[in-house]
């Protein structure tokens, strides 16, 4: 690794043995997503858990809540809309009691402060020796009295959750210790139930359970029916609800004495396991990993998170998979599943039923997991999931083409067409053939035939390189399209060429539909994209490219009946992109268009913390004022040698192609 200051450090600066336990002893955290774009939230989830944090992604299981709000209202509103509801916990503040031995009297003034707070703590106390340093002492709290004295602490009741500043997890690590939560408190509440239900009784757990699906089974029955929206609606005689099915719960998992026994048979650890190493670009997944059929039924969840526009659950479920992924050993028991970064209780539970379900038997059910089936057997899913692969129609607009009353393309097109974009239109009508997906041979002679009709419209450049990126790359059989790199050492070869290699497909007829062509690049002199501060999602990809629809226009026409010879050509149509990158930054480009999208997140993510450095296809830029460009690529005579330095220079080290495949 290059030592050249220009460079920076080679790994981002890890926290202090004693910050990596700085939250160790508080209880489960929610982040609040309000106010705070993906990165930046992401951002905090990572700070908190790199400093012994324990992070939970479903709020019921929270004890503590950061967020960006400082009214009560607000946070007991955004705890409302979670489906968590509480009321204000008493504002009281107690100290902590002082209780004098009996061989020494305490004085007056104390007796009369035992005596006016006993009644509110006598229930909600527990007596703690001080005779040592505790946790209490490092607060501020000292032994004054000797073994004689003893405190009394006011504990939370059960269900209580706290609210506080996002400012307090900054202070705390600034401070090295949890800070106390008085100053940052916006709103601490106790679990109540949802307004209109009957408050709970002590019940036995079996009586508990029946009155449940009793009070289910009556509010099912007492569901109106779904009253139809148009002519279109009313032709069904029963609608899908808008939501998942019901499903089987999952059985939860618990560790074992047997289990814990067991432990020392397990493989030895990889160093990202042991090292706990949270960025997925500084690990090899490979492309057929060894928990393929696990990951498969994760996948699905995500999928299914993607649909219901649960962005924080698909970044959540990313992580997951992207550690699987790259874990090069069969799992065998859910503690296993613990060890892995980014891997909580949750996909252990998961695990353990992909387990009692001969997920790891190869049985005929391999491994099915009841919140997985539903992509498959919820009708609501099924239909968004088939619109939402509609090229050009994203989660949320498969969603209002259901609410529209659309079941199926047929609907889209017999109701809809006509308000559909062009994208859409050719999504709709190519989706069989988009969905059929291309070969490697395939890709290559497309790779081959752009290549020829670069050279063509530069006759006087020697040596254009055609780099075919994407899943391709990363060694998949099948590819749902085709990612092309065009590059060249002279940059006014490349200034313009995505212009006139299009004009030169669709000419002859290779190219039948351009849906979209950019020149942000050529606009910009070929530069690296400017840093502005964090755009967060906006302008990753900043190099000249199209979009294009692809069809081989050479066919035998003595296999096909004159009609057919007039109608239409029987080869597939294909999705091919086609990018431009200037030769200086073509190691940043191809490392851009390569690897799976958590892997590239997280390249993202490691040159922002490590460097304090802007990544994307364009270049490297630092996030300071004026946003130098920093050069990676200097020395690299190929574009293989320029992406393998981008890499190095990075401080992630190089990993081949095939080995990011984080899913």
């Amino acid at each position: 690794m290059d030592s050249n200051p220009l460079f920076g450090s080679s790994s981002p600066v890890e926290p202090a043995e004693s910050g990596q336990t700085i939250f160790s002893s508080q209880p489960p955290t929610f982040i609040l997503p309000t106010h705070l774009t993906l990165d930046q939230l992401h951002e905090t989830e990572s700070r908190l858990v790199e400093h012994g944090g324990k992070i939970t992604y479903d709020i019921s299981e929270a004890g503590l809540v950061l967020g960006k709000i400082g009214q009560k209202k607000r946070a007991a509103l955004e705890l409302r809309s979670r489906g968590f509801w509480t009321e204000e916990s008493p504002s009281f503040s107690i100290p902590t009691q002082t209780v004098f031995s009996e061989d020494k009297e305490p004085p007056l003034k104390c007796r009369k402060a035992e005596r006016s707070i006993s009644a509110v703590t006598a229930e909600k106390s527990e007596i703690i020796d001080l005779s040592t340093e505790s946790e209490s002492e490092e607060d501020g709290v000292t032994n004054r009295h000797g073994q004689s004295q003893r405190l009394v602490q006011v504990k939370d009741p059960p269900g209580t959750i706290t609210v506080l500043k996002l400012e307090w997890l900054d202070s705390s690590i600034l401070a090295e210790k949890a800070l106390s939560y008085d100053s940052f408190m916006v709103y601490k509440g106790r679990k109540t139930q949802v307004p209109g239900n009957e408050a709970p009784t002590k019940l036995s757990s079996e009586k508990l359970s029946t009155r449940i699906l009793e009070r289910a089974k009556i509010d099912a029955a007492s569901q109106p029916p779904p009253i139809p929206a148009n002519r279109f609606h009313s032709r069904r005689s029963k609608e899908p609800h808008d939501g998942p099915s019901s499903q089987r719960p999952p059985t939860l998992y618990r560790t074992t004495t047997s289990e814990n026994d067991e432990t020392a048979t397990l493989p030895t650890q990889p160093d990202w396991v042991r090292d706990h190493v949270l960025y997925a670009c500084m690990r090899s997944a490979p492309l057929h990993p060894p928990n393929a059929d696990f990951i498969a039924q994760l996948m699905k969840i995500r999928r299914i998170r993607e649909l219901t526009l649960d962005e924080i659950g698909v970044r959540a479920y990313s992580t997951s998979i992207a550690s699987l992924a790259a874990y090069p050993y069969v799992l065998k028991r859910p503690s296993e599943v613990l060890t892995l970064p980014g891997c909580d209780v949750k996909i252990a539970n998961l695990f353990s039923e992909f387990q009692q379900h001969g997920g790891c038997n190869h049985t005929d059910d391999d491994g099915n997991i009841a919140a997985a089936d539903a992509l498959d057997t919820d009708p609501v899913l099924r239909v968004l999931n088939t619109f939402n692969k509609i090229w050009g129609v994203g989660a949320k607009t498969a969603r209002e083409f259901y609410h529209k009353g659309w079941r199926d393309l047929d609907d889209v097109v017999e109701y809809g067409w006509d308000s559909l974009s062009r994208v859409q239109q050719i999504g709709v009508k190519f989706f069989d053939e988009f969905e059929a997906g291309i070969s490697r041979r395939e890709s290559e002679v497309i790779a081959d035939i752009v290549r020829h009709h670069a050279q063509r419209v530069r006759p006087d450049a020697d040596n254009i390189d055609c780099i075919i990126v994407g899943g391709y790359r990363r060694g998949k059989e099948i590819c749902g399209d085709v990612d092309i790199i065009l590059t060249h050492r002279d940059e006014s070869v490349t200034r313009n060429l995505i212009v006139d290699v299009v004009a030169s497909l669709e000419k002859e007829a290779y190219i039948t539909h351009t849906l979209s062509l950019h020149l942000t690049s050529t606009l910009r002199e070929q530069a690296t994209l400017p840093f502005r501060g964090d755009e967060t999602g906006k302008n990753f990809d900043s190099l000249d490219k199209a979009l294009a629809v692809w069809q081989d226009p050479i066919f035998d026409a003595t296999e096909a009946s004159d009609v057919d010879r007039r109608k239409r050509n029987p080869n597939p149509h294909r999705r091919v992109d086609i990018i431009i990158s200037p030769w200086r930054t073509v190691g940043c480009a191809v490392l851009g268009w390569s690897g799976d999208t958590t892997f590239q997140r997280d390249l993202r993510r490691y040159a922002k913390k490590a460097h304090d450095w802007k990544f994307d296809s364009s270049g490297v830029r630092k996030r300071t004022a004026g946003g130098q460009v920093v050069d990676l690529e200097h020395g690299g005579e190929t574009w293989e040698e320029r992406e393998r330095l981008v890499m190095e220079r990075l401080g992630v080290g190089w990993r081949p192609p095939w080995e990011r495949c984080t899913r």
